[in-house]
């Protein structure tokens, strides 16, 4: 596609991402949904503004009345959508990247991120823009946003944390504006990093990219759990007892603080093995999904599972959320583990090593008989002991090997193959 990506319009301000094309999707999201109310929401980047604005522009032009949130995060505009049963939501934020970047994520009235099907059309009404000469839309604030969704946090948590010391990284981002009062609200103590609102500074060696941080703040103190998010607060990294915890173990242990429909997890190709085997032991399974959130919630969605997530710090907690909520999360993971007034020690997995290569080719690669021959030789030597994943990237013009199992002379040996023949093709 021209505009979305895997997570939305996303691109530096002013060069791919900039007012014009801001503008030009307001007025194409309300030609797409029709008229009504359109929820907006941004995380702190000082390109932010701009970006409402002119956003707000082409909504209130074509009809829409933009419903202004101010600074929360992406998850509380799902919500928000849902509860004011506006026409769509939109959140301006580029989520986990720099300061400089920005984007534009959409969901529908159900608090879901769009299909390629609705992107394609949104995107046919960027290019070729609605004329409209009707009665035009208001730009209001939604007094009153930020409480609701932290009354929604709360209450939906039924938890009481009292005794429990917890330290936030807020990643100036938009957690800052309530993380804090929601696990202070539940009786817990709070320590905080970084939860002022700078956006030149979201995301800059902090954050849920950057967890050893939190880490380093850490050390020292008698505080045992601490939580990242990253700028828009969809991601969650954590770490315990001054040591980073992998994205699968932090999957496991929520999934114990949850009564699973079916028995089941939806995660994706790269979770790692030692989750499927977990949760096997505990008489559970692992359903996979093509990598993104967005393939997880549709699989959650069409089948009514309630824990889905990603290596990668994204979980969904169903339906209490309709995409990844980094501070519900965090709630659900420490209701896992502060029970009886005391924190108790995180499960760890027995993480399968795992080791990939990103080459540049053509998409037309994944079709190549050769490769595709390569790919079940490979499966054969690893004998049932491990995986290989082999995936175009959604965000560059590469291709991705992963590859996991415990011999690592072997997977290093299968990925020397890989890498020798995709640069073969390439040149």
């Amino acid at each position: 596609m021209k505009y979305f990506g895997t997570d939305g319009i996303r691109g530096k301000y002013g060069e791919k991402l900039d007012a014009e094309l801001a503008y030009k999707t307001g007025k194409a999201l309300c030609q797409y949904f029709g008229s009504g109310d359109y929820v907006v929401g941004r995380d702190t980047r000082v390109s932010g503004i701009p970006l409402e604005k002119a956003l707000t522009a082409g909504i209130t032009e074509m009809g829409g009345n933009a419903v202004l949130l101010g600074i929360l995060p992406t998850p509380a505009v799902a919500h928000l959508t849902i509860q004011t049963k506006a026409r769509c939501g939109v959140m301006i934020s580029a989520s986990h990247n720099p300061p400089e970047y920005n984007g534009i994520k959409v969901f529908d009235c159900n608090g879901v991120k769009l299909t390629s099907e609705q992107e394609n059309s949104i995107e046919y009404y960027i290019d070729n823009p609605p004329l409209y000469d009707g009665e035009k839309g208001k730009t209001v604030n939604f007094i009153g946003a930020r409480k609701k969704y932290i009354d929604f946090l709360t209450t939906t948590a039924d938890a009481d944390f009292s005794g429990l010391k917890v330290w936030l990284d807020c990643a100036y981002g938009a957690s800052a504006t309530v993380a804090k009062q929601v696990f202070e609200t539940l009786g817990a103590e709070v320590m905080v990093d970084n939860c002022s609102l700078r956006g030149e500074k979201i995301n800059s060696g902090c954050g849920a990219l950057h967890p050893d941080y939190v880490a380093r703040s850490m050390e020292g103190t008698d505080y045992r759990l601490g939580f990242a998010f990253d700028g828009d607060a969809d991601r969650l990294a954590v770490v315990y007892d001054g040591e980073v915890v992998d994205g699968d173990t932090v999957l496991y242990n929520i999934s114990k603080s949850i009564t699973l429909k079916d028995n089941v997890v939806v995660g994706t190709v790269l979770n790692n093995l030692a989750l499927e085997r977990k949760l096997k032991q505990d008489g559970k399974k692992l359903l996979r999904t093509p990598v993104g959130d967005k393939h997880i919630c549709d699989l959650m969605y069409r089948n009514g599972y309630n824990l889905g997530g990603e290596q990668s710090g994204h979980y969904i907690v169903y339906p209490a959320a309709t995409t990844g909520d980094g501070i519900l999360s965090a709630i659900f993971l420490t209701k896992a583990l502060f029970r009886d007034g005391r924190l108790h020690d995180i499960e760890k997995l027995n993480l399968v090593p795992q080791k990939a290569i990103a080459e540049y080719a053509e998409p037309s690669i994944m079709y190549d008989k050769w490769i595709r021959s390569l790919l079940e030789e490979s499966q054969q030597k690893l004998d049932g002991n491990g995986r290989i994943i082999m995936r175009m990237s959604g965000t560059e013009p590469k291709v991705r090997v992963m590859v996991e199992s415990e011999d690592m002379s072997l997977v290093d040996a299968i990925l020397a193959e890989f890498k020798k023949y995709i640069n073969s093709v390439a040149n």
